[in-house]
């Protein structure tokens, strides 16, 4: 199955505006680029703000804010991070409910011959990974699904401009 899984290399948080043309009004989308051994990249969006924020405050070696999140307290608990390490095996973003676009994670965890896996909400298990140093991974099949709505919304975007007077 290992071919089948490709490997997170980076993780970093991003964050967009994206305004409505008509009214100006503005929303943040809030979401993790996660760099995937083939060189491609692999966005997971919608995620939590303080999921988001601890993720950003570890990799640029911030010191966590005054008031912190259970995340980025954790984050910088060395102890919990031996505990989740000790026993967590591996992090897998395997599903995509294409009725309301979330993705699922597959965390395992490993222990004295017991194997248990749980499913998560990704970005809770890439934090998971992070803190504890696990490798996390893709199927390649919700990479390739990405690449083509990528690749369709691209298209989109050409006979738009193509069919579209600015008149």
């Amino acid at each position: 199955m290992s071919e089948d899984l490709l490997r997170v290399m980076n993780v970093q948080t991003f964050y967009k505006i994206i305004q409505d043309v008509g009214s100006g009004y503005g929303t943040y989308i809030i979401g993790l680029s996660l760099a995937l051994e083939d060189g491609r990249l692999f966005s997971l969006v919608n995620i939590p703000a303080d999921v988001a924020e601890a993720i950003k405050t570890y990799n640029d070696g911030e010191v966590p804010p005054r008031r912190q999140s259970i995340f980025s307290f954790l984050m910088n608990h060395e102890e919990f991070k031996e505990l989740i390490g000790k026993t967590l095996k591996r992090i897998i973003i395997d599903e995509l409910d294409t009725n309301n676009g979330l993705y699922t994670a597959s965390v395992e965890f490993e222990s004295e011959g017991l194997n248990l896996t749980i499913k998560m909400i990704p970005s809770h298990a890439v934090y998971l990974g992070i803190i504890s140093g696990k490798p996390i991974y893709v199927t390649k099949k919700l990479a390739d699904m990405e690449d083509q709505n990528q690749d369709h919304g691209n298209q989109d975007d050409e006979n738009d401009d193509e069919g579209e007077d600015d008149e």
